[in-house]
């Protein structure tokens, strides 16, 4: 047995000898692969011609991950963009919608880890923020399926997620797919999170985050970063701003814009149409859109989540014949994520969707994007237009006007070079829906009130939308909208009253929305809030963010700041108005005293109520007058309303207060009477069901109910009903618990002569 014992022993040792030689051989061969790549990028010519992955300077690991995957031509951003990346130098990519822009920086970030051999002890390396949750879910699965040969760690931090959860992890994690909201709350709330050791940061539609929407958030992202470290941008509506590029630090950029000579801004394979609709007839349109369509994918995007709602409920109930989903940023996080997939997985269904659903996303085998609500510029349309006509295939788009919007809208699509065509819509195959959305509104509260939301939130998101020359709010046509909807009456929109009442009629004023950078600069104007109704998600929207709300009036321009940034030379006349406000507020109720003076001031006649006859005359009909106990008196008298006495018995409404104050005492010794039967009935039950238990028990038999009730009465209480002390009740037997049924009734009051002659007897002894 010994010599087994050794015999394995060696061989152990022998096996881990040889697993030592084989990671030192494995380094070693890692080390030349590592100086052949960098030699080869830094020979690397831009004008080569690269037909497949491997003619790239890529390790190993990564070419057999693309190969896992399904990666294996470059697309035209990524020959371009891959080999500059590699290189080191910051990148500001463009390109069309599917045109594979997240591999060009994928690519480029696990290579640049592997290179240095970064492990989990040097922390976070890199880190790729989106716009939105789904865009950051999607850029993930692409990163583990063309990393999953390298030993990187990866994370993915967006909101609706356990925060706990992902604090473990963060500190460990390599590279970091994340949102802008999320990032910056473990930055602040995450223990020993730290970004010093960051290579590389990546900017997912960049266009988007650096917008307003994003500005403060991503400000103070970039003032925990290091300055030395490796920028991408990517979008298929790139920015060129100074000032933004100036926030990035970005050091000699290099711009790729593959498709910058195009004749277009959109895919080859994308047919683009558009047809004018007024506002009551858009869901009529789009229901009889969808049920001609039942056998294709239809993504449709609205303008806010009310609208969202709304439609999915209304058009469920309806059962077009095609499933339905909705997306949007309310939901919750896995309701998002399901709804998603299940949408990719399918082949005919209908998506109602809000911007959150329109950058990035690749979803596969979308026949039709219809834009049922005008986007707020030409770069919005690209993006929503884009998800259908992916790498190479073809699609079909088609946006829905109103009258005011055709002829701005279309000349600012001509001048992104988007060709569209307008069509018009066959009116045989345009059915009505009005009718059933009436039915709806009237049986169902909730489907109502979804219709008047819709209603005001789309009337916001007009509102404050920077271009007015496409959007004006005066022109919307909201009372027939509203009952387009199902809606007998429009609801009301009280941020139009508000602004109509603070700068005047609507038809006198332009209310202009507009970036806060360069309206700041014009005028120093009073300022007041706006508040938008766009997605409360880490995902933002320029809707939702600071805006200036500029109202020209013949006599002067006034600035209004939808996110207030306050100024310490501005803060005494805000303080006085929000004090004054305050003060009105705070003012006391008013009594009822009061309120009955003011209907007796106006001599209306109590206990009276006015019905029509078959003549439709109005008749007068008077009521009995009512007695303490609920019950007309049988009195003919017109009841007419008194005036207030002087005198101590004041009367209100022709009710004495002191005689009605009697008559509540009285009306309260008969209820706590009847409350104690109740209970005195309710401890008699309990009393009879523990005799049953314990005739059942003991097997005691030959005792009437009767007698047990009697006996229970005598242990109970006395004939004057008043609690007996504990001395005289009958004790239990042992074994059974005791039931506290005593009642707290209130001693009986002793008259004067009883109370005299007691104290009499006490006196004398007697």
């Amino acid at each position: 047995m010994a010599d087994v014992k050794e015999v394995r022993k060696l061989r152990w040792k022998k096996s881990e000898k040889y697993r030592r030689i084989r990671r030192k051989e494995s380094r070693t061969k890692e080390d030349e692969e590592i100086k052949e790549l960098e030699d080869r990028c830094r020979n690397l010519d831009g004008s080569a011609a690269l037909s497949k992955f491997s003619d790239l300077p890529l390790s190993q690991r990564t070419l057999q991950g693309l190969r896992g995957a399904g990666y294996l031509i470059p697309t035209e951003i990524q020959k371009a963009g891959i080999p500059v990346s590699l290189k080191g130098h910051d990148v500001l990519g463009a390109a069309k919608t599917g045109s594979g822009k997240t591999l060009a920086f994928l690519i480029p970030v696990i290579e640049a880890l592997w290179r240095q051999q970064w492990s989990s002890v040097d922390g976070l390396g890199a880190l790729i923020i989106s716009p939105t949750r789904e865009l950051a879910y999607q850029t993930f699965e692409v990163l583990c399926k063309i990393g999953c040969k390298h030993d990187l760690s990866a994370g993915l931090i967006i909101g609706g997620k356990d925060l706990k959860h992902e604090q473990e992890r963060i500190r460990r994690t390599n590279i970091v797919v994340c949102t802008p909201g999320r990032l910056l709350q473990h930055m602040d709330e995450t223990p020993n999170f730290s970004c010093n050791s960051l290579q590389v940061l990546v900017l997912d539609e960049a266009d988007r985050i650096l917008d307003l929407g994003f500005a403060a958030t991503l400000n103070a992202i970039i003032e925990n970063l290091p300055e030395e470290r490796q920028t991408m941008l990517y979008s298929a509506t790139q920015t060129r701003s100074i000032q933004d590029l100036a926030r990035l630090s970005l050091q000699d950029p290099e711009y790729i814009a593959v498709h910058e000579n195009s004749r277009t801004s959109t895919p080859k394979g994308l047919t683009q149409s558009y047809v004018v609709c007024e506002l009551s007839e858009k869901l009529d349109f789009l229901y009889s859109f969808i049920r001609n369509h039942i056998k294709s994918k239809i993504l449709v995007f609205v303008s806010s989540c009310k609208q969202v709602k709304f439609i999915y409920e209304s058009f469920r109930r309806l059962r077009p014949g095609i499933p339905l989903m909705a997306l949007y940023g309310k939901q919750k996080q896995l309701k998002r994520v399901a709804i998603y997939n299940d949408f990719c997985k399918k082949t005919e269904a209908v998506l109602f969707a809000t911007d959150i659903a329109a950058r990035g996303l690749d979803i596969p085998a979308v026949h039709w994007v219809v834009q049922l609500d005008c986007p707020e510029d030409a770069n919005t349309y690209i993006h929503r237009a884009g998800r259908t006509a992916r790498y190479q295939k073809n699609g079909q788009s088609l946006l829905v006007l109103l009258p005011s919007e055709e002829q701005e809208m279309i000349k600012a699509l001509e001048d992104k070079k988007i060709p569209i065509n307008r069509i018009r819509v066959n009116p045989q195959k345009l059915g009505s829906i009005r009718n059933k959305l009436e039915a709806f509104c009237a049986q169902d509260l909730e489907i109502k009130q979804w219709a008047q939301k819709s209603i005001v939130s789309y009337a916001r998101s007009v509102f404050l939308q920077s271009n007015k020359k496409i959007f004006d709010v005066n022109q919307l046509p909201l009372d027939e909208f509203a009952q387009s909807l199902g809606l007998p009456n429009p609801p009301r929109i009280r941020f139009l009253k508000k602004a109509e009442k603070r700068y005047g009629k609507q038809g006198d004023s332009k209310i202009d929305v507009t970036d806060s950078s360069s309206r700041l600069e014009q005028n120093n104007g009073s300022s007041d809030r706006e508040t938008g109704d766009e997605e409360s998600d880490d995902e933002g929207d320029p809707r939702n963010s600071a805006k200036v709300v500029n109202v020209t009036t013949p006599q002067d321009d006034l600035l209004v700041l939808k996110k207030r940034h306050f100024d310490f030379d501005l803060a005494p006349p805000l303080i006085e108005e929000e004090i004054s406000e305050k003060e009105k507020k705070s003012r006391k109720p008013k009594s009822k005293i009061a309120v009955a003076k003011k209907i007796l001031n106006k001599n209306v006649k109590i206990n009276t109520k006015i019905v029509f006859d078959d003549q439709g005359e109005p008749v007068t009909i008077e009521g009995a007058l009512l007695n303490h106990t609920g019950k007309p008196e049988s009195s003919n008298e017109t009841l007419e309303p008194v005036p207030l006495s002087e005198s101590h018995e004041r009367q209100v409404g022709g009710i004495s207060v002191a005689e009605s104050r009697d008559l509540m005492r009285e009306a309260d010794l008969i209820d706590r009477k009847v409350e104690r039967e109740r209970i005195r009935s309710k401890h008699k039950e309990q009393r009879k069901k523990i005799k049953k238990r314990r005739r059942k028990e003991q097997g005691v038999s030959g005792v009437s109910l009767a007698e047990d009730e009697e006996s229970a009465e005598e242990s109970f209480e006395s004939d004057e009903g008043t609690p007996l002390s504990p001395k005289k009740r009958k004790p239990l037997p042992r074994g059974e618990e005791s039931v506290d049924i005593s009642l707290d009734l209130a001693p009986q009051e002793a008259s004067l002569a009883e109370d005299e002659e007691l104290a009499l007897q006490l006196l004398t002894g007697s």
